[in-house]
């Protein structure tokens, strides 16, 4: 009957008896890791943080109309550093980053072939990323094996997200700019042709008088006229054009000066949306586990199978097989 008993003491003993089997084994596996961190393709990571701006105050209703912005964060909320991430996934916007940084140059591929504009946003796509933190923050990091390259391909997505998400607004402000400028153009031709006819009407009939009720001149007792038949119906009638007149010239200030709100802030150089706290340096180190940690890591890993397999092969030769 087999007395082995598999305690504490006894798996001393058995580690004793075997060290220099598990030791080999051990350094064989620090070589491994070695060898694995001197062939693997070094990555470097570069990082830039940015915060997002509130467009509220970018808003013609903030700078001009004289809104309560007192209780307005100056920092975007959820929803908008949800926008931004989302143009970060944008076909468009990835095609600009690409071509602007030379990305696709660096990697020896073209975007104008369908199947390498393909893999390229896809290794595009893996080495980005953006993550938020609780203040707020977006942090964007971007992995390349050339350190200059990384650093550059963050520094561009964070342009051109800020141009993007900044031309979202500013297309809105101008749209309604466009609107504007067209309906002024509109009051421009109505008030030319209003002012024509009052012309016409004032040398027919003789009267210079300002007449129109909008202009608070109701006398007309005194108006003076060349003494024509139809001077009560030319008073009239001048009267009516120029009541028309003086509303469409009022509009007409009204868009002037709506125009000169909904073009403020449109500049390239004016009202930025994304704030960057942390520009994109190129990384001196590798990302990843440094070489150290993968040597040690080797080491134990290669200690703890070791064991593993000296104290399972005992057991099974003086238990499993003495039962036998």
């Amino acid at each position: 009957m087999s007395t082995f008993r598999f305690d504490l003491v006894e798996v001393i003993r058995i580690i004793q008896r075997r060290w220099r089997f598990i030791v080999g084994v051990s350094l064989a596996a620090m070589l491994v890791g070695l060898a694995f961190h001197l062939i693997r393709k070094k990555k470097y990571e570069a990082k830039a943080a940015f915060f997002v701006s509130n467009p509220i105050f970018a808003d013609r209703s903030s700078i001009f109309a004289g809104a309560d912005s007192r209780y307005t964060d100056y920092f975007g909320d959820e929803d908008d550093i949800d926008r931004v991430i989302a143009l970060s996934e944008s076909d468009t916007i990835i095609a600009t980053i690409i071509r602007n940084a030379t990305y696709d140059k660096a990697h020896q591929l073209h975007m104008d072939d369908v199947f390498e504009r393909q893999k390229l946003k896809e290794r595009f796509s893996k080495s980005l990323n953006i993550t938020r933190t609780e203040y707020k923050l977006l942090e964007l990091t971007f992995t390349d094996k050339d350190p200059w390259m990384s650093a550059n391909v963050a520094n561009e997505t964070v342009k051109q997200l800020e141009l993007g998400y900044r031309n979202f607004y500013n297309q809105k402000k101008r749209s309604v700019y466009n609107s504007i400028q067209n309906r002024l153009q509109n009051l421009d031709s109505s008030i030319a042709s209003l002012t024509d006819t009052l012309a016409m009407l004032r040398q027919q009939s003789g009267i210079t008088d300002l007449i129109s009720p909008a202009r608070l001149n109701l006398i007309t007792g005194n108006v003076k006229t060349n003494g024509g038949p139809n001077a009560g119906r030319y008073v009239e009638v001048i009267q009516n054009f120029e009541a028309t007149k003086d509303m469409l010239v009022s509009d007409r200030a009204k868009y002037v000066s709506l125009m000169e709100q909904y073009s403020t802030g449109v500049g390239p150089d004016e009202i930025k949306l994304l704030h960057s706290i942390t520009i994109a340096r190129p990384p001196v180190t590798p990302a990843g586990p440094s070489g150290w940690l993968i040597i040690a890591a080797s080491f134990f890993v290669g200690l703890f199978f070791s064991v593993l397999f000296v104290l399972l092969t005992t057991y099974y030769r003086e238990v499993v097989l003495v039962k036998e």
